[in-house]
């Protein structure tokens, strides 16, 4: 019979081939969920120490089905931007910034110092000026005898102070818009590590919608393979089928096991990034709500909306920063001048006591200039140049990355279009096929290799549907897309099974 030649000729070795190349292609897929399923923020999350997570943490994710956590991807970006960590250290990097800014008030404001010393001397001047200080003067401490040999003469001294700066060269003014550049910058990387976090959790819930998937896809793959073991067992105890097409169906069998059992490992892999990037801690396991239907790709990019970049904003302040410490650099080597106005208060015996009192007003002005300052300068001014160069670089770079990100989005969504085909395809070959064994018209081989193609369609279908959602999300982040122009902002995609 037609079947029964066929089956010599090709032998179980093809099948094991065939097994292993899918494996192969299920190793990759393991490698894009690890990877793209969580970004660099996986590797630097501090570890915590938490006790069972209560409904209403569960709750911020998903929804609790019997054993299983069914995660959404709005509800998980939002818990990430709420409970990640890495997030809340950029949050308070900000708000040292601002304080930073705050601070540099101190160049306009006064400052109030208040001081206390105590002083004790046999020095003749020094005895004479301390009862000077506490007017305790009389004629007998004009006596040559007691002003060359005064003994020892104790001095307390309390001084309430107030600085002002009235002129410092600049350094001030410079130093405040400065500050305050840095702080806009800080709140702008504050602003991009959100949008960052908010990426990673749709490449997280995308990544377990990905093994969720493929694990479907494994599952219908197993299911049909042991299908084909039964027909062929059928068939061989006809008379109808050789040993052979029994044994090549249980290694095709075999092999699709196993690999269902990597797509369930990779679907629990999944599952702890979301935990891990959520700061949820639950025994429970995770899986991926059920999501709506694919939009269209968009039309063409946002051009204007990459130059609005929070990174490339935040680049912009770092420099103008850069630029004001030129200022402050030179506004070291001019003249300071300051107010200073002092109430002392002086006793011999009590450290607050007040046997005498005094006040002063000056304004004193300092100049300096040496080799430090002028080399402090020209480093002001080499930042400055640096930081105006990276901007310029930056801004090529966001420019490339969005329309990289356009392309890749593109050639997702065309790859969609066509494996939406191929699956249609593949699963009527794959019914041809399936009769014309039963009817002894086609081999196992033939039965086999149609299954395998079928199942590859389909698994192509879930990773060209990944690579599309997570495009769209790209688009945004790079900045080709605003948010509002994003469709894959609305509910939802389509599984393509």
């Amino acid at each position: 019979m037609y079947q029964k030649r066929q089956a010599r000729r090709a032998g179980p070795r093809r099948r094991a081939g065939e097994v292993e190349t899918m494996k192969y292609s299920l190793s990759g897929i393991l490698v894009l969920i690890v990877l793209t399923g969580f970004g660099g923020f996986g590797s630097t999350a501090r570890a915590r120490t938490m006790a069972a997570s209560p409904d209403s943490v569960l709750a911020l994710i998903g929804t609790v089905q019997s054993d299983t956590l069914f995660v959404e991807r709005d509800k998980v970006i939002a818990a990430a931007l709420v409970r990640n960590e890495m997030l809340a250290a950029s949050s308070a990097m900000s708000d040292a910034a601002a304080a930073d800014a705050f601070g540099a008030w101190r160049s306009f404001t006064p400052q109030i110092q208040l001081s206390s010393f105590f002083l004790r001397s046999d020095d003749a001047l020094s005895s004479f000026g301390f009862k000077l200080q506490n007017r305790g003067i009389t004629p007998m401490d004009f006596n040559p005898e007691l002003l060359n040999n005064p003994g020892e003469t104790n001095n307390f001294v309390s001084r309430l102070q107030l600085l002002q700066p009235i002129f410092n060269g600049g350094m001030g003014i410079y130093g405040k818009q400065a500050a305050n550049a840095a702080s806009r910058a800080a709140a702008l990387n504050h602003r991009r590590a959100t949008e960052t976090v908010a990426f990673h959790a749709v490449q997280a819930w995308e990544g377990l919608a990905l093994a969720h998937s493929y694990a479907q896809v494994m599952e219908i793959a197993v299911a049909s393979a042991a299908g084909h073991v039964q027909q062929a067992r059928s068939l061989v105890a006809a008379e109808m089928a050789t040993e052979a097409d029994l044994l090549q169906a249980q290694v095709y069998l075999s092999g699709l096991q196993q690999q269902l059992i990597e797509v369930h490992n990779m679907e629990a892999v999944a599952g702890e990034n979301i935990k891990l990037l959520t700061a949820t801690v639950t025994p429970l396991t995770l899986a991926a709500a059920a999501p709506g239907a694919d939009d269209e790709m968009p039309l063409a990019p946002d051009t204007d909306a990459v130059l609005q970049r929070s990174d490339l904003l935040a680049s912009q302040e770092q420099a103008t920063a850069a630029y004001k410490m030129v200022g402050v650099a030179q506004g070291a080597i001019l003249p300071h001048i300051n107010l200073s106005i002092q109430r002392d208060f002086y006793d011999h015996d009590n450290l607050f006591g007040s046997n005498a009192k005094s006040w002063s007003l000056g304004v004193y002005a300092t100049m300096g200039f040496g080799m430090g300052h002028w080399g402090e300068i020209k480093k002001a001014r080499a930042q400055s140049r640096a930081a105006g160069h990276m901007v310029e670089f930056e801004t090529r770079q966001a420019q490339v990355e969005a329309t990289a990100a356009w392309l890749a989005a593109e050639a997702a969504w065309e790859k969609v279009t066509v494996a939406r085909g191929a699956v249609g395809a593949a699963r009527e070959g794959l019914r041809i096929v399936t009769n014309q064994y039963g009817e002894g018209l086609a081999s196992m081989v033939n039965l086999l290799d149609t299954q395998a193609a079928a199942t590859m369609a389909e698994g192509n279908l879930v990773q060209a549907l990944h690579d599309y959602r997570v495009g769209l999300a790209n688009l945004e982040y790079t900045g080709a897309l605003t948010a509002a122009e994003n469709p894959g902002n609305e509910e939802g995609n389509d599984t393509g099974s």
